[in-house]
């Protein structure tokens, strides 16, 4: 081992020297050239200072016999080698092994593994910046960035497993991260939900078979048209989705803070969202809302026309000020306003621009007054006319059933919003951009794991997430990913 270290300074030195004869060399290069010569021998000085690194802390001083896990391990002098995969390339070396002096042939202890904060085989920073990537994009194109910077990447299995690992603690990490500082006095909730596509139970058995050898004499075209014909779709059925989706129900809570100037935020916007259901969405929701002032602080909650969710809040926030979106009701109006003026007309956006007026004035008897008036006055008969009582039947059912929450005059004194814009984009930047792509097929345990290391991400908190893992116990891979999960959308009724 002594004699290794200098020999590993000794590399170092070459690959420094490397470099220089690169910078220095006399002929005329273009810049891109030497550019990518030096990034890989960056890279190869990074692969032999961590050899140099690593074969430092094996060589450090440790006791014979120690205790680990509530165990005792003795060093018995064995040697295993390791490929750790690094941010600069894998790099292969041998480390001392623990062996339990009652049961020599069970499980060994690697103590360098343990003291250096190794992940199964990965530095943290490996795995820390591959599900960084892939939080943001697509697996596959995700792993060819990472390779593109890095010059290798872990393979797909060994991926999956960091994403079963790591996104286990992302949950535990959001519901007990430090508050945003200097928080606002009024507090903000917002709810919404958007649908991801989920692997079906016969998509997931097929992924599940193993490939049939090449057939002689035929092209991979001809293969490719030949499983298209033996999978052929058969015609979707009145009431059966679209796609095979689980909904993700994505919550939104900051605060505003009132100046003489006027209402100023949002401020420590934070977003939680899961794929199990409104109600688990709404226990989390209110664990945030409590450790940020709900109880002694003024709360608006604010959502669409969804049932479970206002269901809910009565339940988990009736504390609250409730006000539903304006951009939803608008569009009722505005279908209303269709049974008596043209699309498009300047009489319809007259007649809708004045009962927004009303409702921001308070006036919202005046506007319902307006809409069963339009009713009564709709023949019975007549080309068109069952449509358009339709049309007003549910402007009139939905109207009614959230008068209550048609509170737009009081928001718009204190300055307040009336709008769910902020949830609007929250599931549209968590969910739609990551989770809900063209071929996506999500496994069910899989998407909730990603969703949570999205928020994250969009939360702003990833460095301090790192942090927070590099401080608790090794993270560790399991052998193998964890099998995908299937889902069946319900049918609509």
């Amino acid at each position: 081992m002594a004699d290794s270290i200098p020999h590993l300074r000794r590399e170092v030195q070459t690959a420094v020297d490397a470099l220089l004869h690169a910078a220095e060399e006399p002929r005329s290069r273009r810049f891109f050239e030497f550019e990518s010569e030096l990034w890989t021998g960056l890279l190869a000085l990074g692969c032999a200072v961590v050899r140099l690194f690593l074969e430092c802390q094996v060589a450090r001083p440790r006791p014979v016999e120690y205790r680990a896990g509530g165990q005792r391990y003795r060093l018995t002098g064995e040697r295993q080698t390791l490929e750790l995969g690094t941010r600069f390339g894998k790099v292969s070396f041998a480390r001392p092994v623990g062996r339990r002096p009652e049961a020599p042939r069970a499980a060994c202890d690697v103590p360098v593994d343990r003291e250096l904060g190794l992940c199964s085989g990965f530095s943290l920073g490996v795995v820390q910046g591959l599900l960084r990537l892939y939080a943001q994009m697509a697996y596959g194109t995700a792993r060819s960035t990472f390779r593109d910077i890095y010059e290798w990447v872990p393979s797909p299995r060994a991926a999956l497993r960091m994403v079963d690992a790591v996104g286990t603690r992302a949950r535990p990490f959001l519901e007990q991260a430090a508050l945003p500082e200097d928080d606002g006095e009024i507090l903000v909730l917002q709810v919404d939900g958007r649908g991801a596509p989920m692997i079906g139970v016969s998509e997931l058995a097929r992924r599940c078979q193993p490939h049939l050898p090449r057939e002689e004499g035929t092209t991979a075209r001809q293969r490719r048209r030949q499983r298209r014909q033996s999978r052929t779709k058969p015609r979707r059925t009145k009431g059966e989705p679209s796609k095979n989706a689980k909904v993700a129900i994505v919550g939104v809570i900051y605060t505003l803070r009132q100046t003489s100037n006027g209402t100023e935020g949002p401020i420590g916007k934070r977003l939680v969202a899961t794929f199990q259901s409104h109600e688990a969405l709404f226990i989390w929701l209110h664990h945030e809302a409590v450790r940020r002032g709900y109880g002694q602080k003024r709360t608006i909650f604010m959502a669409d026309g969804s049932h479970h969710i206002w269901r809910l809040q009565a339940m988990y926030f009736p504390d609250a000020e409730v006000c539903l979106d304006w951009y939803h009701l608008l569009e009722y109006l505005w279908s209303a306003g269709e049974c008596r003026h043209p699309e498009g007309s300047a009489e319809l956006r007259a007649w809708v621009g004045h009962q927004a007026r009303l409702l921001k004035r308070g006036a919202t008897q005046a506007v319902l007054t307006e809409l069963l008036r339009m009713r009564a006055a709709i023949p019975k008969t007549g080309p068109g006319t069952k449509g358009k009582r339709k049309r007003l039947d549910d402007t009139i059912r939905f109207y009614r059933n959230h008068r209550s929450r048609l509170n737009y005059r009081a928001m718009r004194e204190d300055d307040l919003d009336i709008g769910t814009g902020a949830v609007e984009g929250a599931v549209r930047n968590l969910v739609g951009m990551r989770l809900d792509g063209p071929g996506m097929r999500w496994g069910r345990w899989r998407s909730e794991l990603i969703l949570h290391l999205r928020c994250i991400l969009l939360n702003g908190q990833w460095e301090e997430f790192v942090r927070y893992l590099a401080t608790r116990t090794n993270v560790r891979l399991a052998a193998h990913p964890e099998p995908a999960r299937s889902h069946a959308a319900k049918k609509v009724a």
